[in-house]
C-alpha cells in the first residue's frame, strides 16, 4: 500500500485549496474592488456572468496546479511541496496582473463607448450589472490563453533552462492571442464591427465566445504537446516549422468545418453565420466550439 502517495495527496490538495481561497479573495478585493462577489454568487438573484468569471479562474488555478504538481521531483518530498506552493503563489500573482492588465487594455479599448443602458463599457460592469454572460466566457478565454502560457514558465529554474521556458510563455500568449484574431476574422467578419470584443461586450452574443473557447483549447493543447517533443534549447521562436505547422493544422480545421457549413446549408437551409451574428444562437455556438475542438483533437491524435 503506497501511503506516501495518499499523504502527497493531503498535501497538495491542501495547498490546492489555499490557493482557490487565495484566488477568491484576489478576485474579491482587487479585481472587482467595491463589489460584493458574494452577493453575486450567493445572493437573492445568482449572477451566472460572475461565476463564469470566477470559474476561468478556478480552472485557471487547477491547471496551474497539476502542471506544478507533475513537473520534475526535487530530493524529497518536503522540497517538493515547498517548492510547488512557491511556484503556484508566484504564477497565482502573475495571473491576477496579467488579468488585470487586461480589464486595464479593454479599458481603453472600449474608451467612452457606453452600453444599451448608458453605462461605460468595463469588464466588471458588464459583469456585475448588465450580467453579461458573454463577457463571461470571454474572460474565461483570456483566463485560458494567460494560464497556457504559464504553465511553461519555470520560475524557479527546475528544468534548468529559464530562458527557454519564458520564450515558450510569450510564444503560447502570442499563439493565443493571434488565435482570437484568426476567430473573429474568420467567423465573425474581416473588419467591420462584428469582432470578438462587440459581440462578447455589446450584444452579449453568447454564441461567439462559446465557439472561440473551442479553437482555443484545440489550438493551446496542440501547441503544448509540440512543445513537449521539443529539442533541447528549442523554442517558439526559433522553430518556424513549429508555427507553420500550428497554421496548416488549423487551416485544415477552418476548411473542414467550412465543409459541414455547407452540408447543413444543403440539408437545412440554416446559415451557420447568420445564426452566430444574426440569431444570436447560444446553443449552435455551444456545439461550434464542441466541433472545432473535436477536430483539433484529431490533429492531436495522429501526431503522438
Amino acid at each position: 500500500m503506497n501511503w506516501q502517495a495518499l499523504l502527497e495527496f493531503f498535501l497538495y490538495a491542501g495547498i490546492g485549496v489555499v490557493s482557490f481561497a487565495l484566488w477568491w479573495l484576489f478576485y474579491e478585493f482587487v479585481l472587482t474592488r467595491g463589489i460584493s462577489t458574494r452577493e453575486a454568487i450567493f445572493g437573492r438573484s445568482p449572477n451566472l456572468a460572475v461565476a463564469l468569471d470566477l470559474f476561468g479562474g478556478f480552472a485557471a488555478m487547477g491547471v496551474l496546479n497539476h502542471f506544478i504538481i507533475s513537473g520534475p521531483a526535487l530530493s524529497s518530498m518536503w522540497l517538493d511541496v515547498e517548492a510547488t506552493a512557491l511556484t503556484l503563489l508566484g504564477t497565482m500573482l502573475l495571473l491576477g496582473l496579467l488579468r488585470w492588465l487586461c480589464g486595464e487594455f479593454l479599458r481603453l479599448w472600449f474608451g467612452q463607448s457606453r452600453d444599451a443602458h448608458g453605462h461605460l463599457v468595463t469588464f466588471n460592469n458588464e459583469i456585475f450589472v448588465q450580467r453579461n454572460v458573454a463577457t463571461g466566457l470571454f474572460s474565461t478565454a483570456l483566463y485560458l490563453v494567460l494560464v497556457a502560457g504559464l504553465v511553461e514558465e519555470d520560475l524557479l529554474n527546475m528544468e534548468g533552462d529559464r530562458f527557454v521556458a519564458s520564450m515558450n510563455m510569450l510564444g503560447v500568449w502570442v499563439l493565443g492571442f493571434a488565435v482570437i484574431v484568426l476567430h473573429s476574422w474568420l467567423y465573425l467578419g474581416l473588419g467591420g464591427r462584428h469582432h470578438i470584443l462587440h459581440e462578447s461586450f455589446h450584444h452579449n452574443n453568447v454564441a461567439a465566445p462559446a465557439s472561440l473557447l473551442g479553437l482555443l483549447c484545440g489550438a493551446l493543447l496542440l501547441n503544448h504537446q509540440l512543445l513537449v517533443g521539443m529539442p533541447d534549447g528549442a523554442h517558439m521562436f526559433n522553430q518556424g516549422a513549429h508555427w507553420l505547422f500550428l497554421l496548416l493544422g488549423m487551416v485544415g480545421v477552418v476548411l473542414l468545418r467550412g465543409v459541414l457549413a455547407l452540408l447543413l446549408r444543403a440539408a437545412t437551409g440554416v446559415r451557420l453565420r447568420d445564426e452566430m451574428l444574426q440569431h444570436h444562437n447560444a446553443a449552435w455556438g455551444v456545439l461550434d466550439g464542441g466541433l472545432i475542438f473535436s477536430l483539433m483533437l484529431i490533429l492531436m491524435a495522429v501526431i503522438v
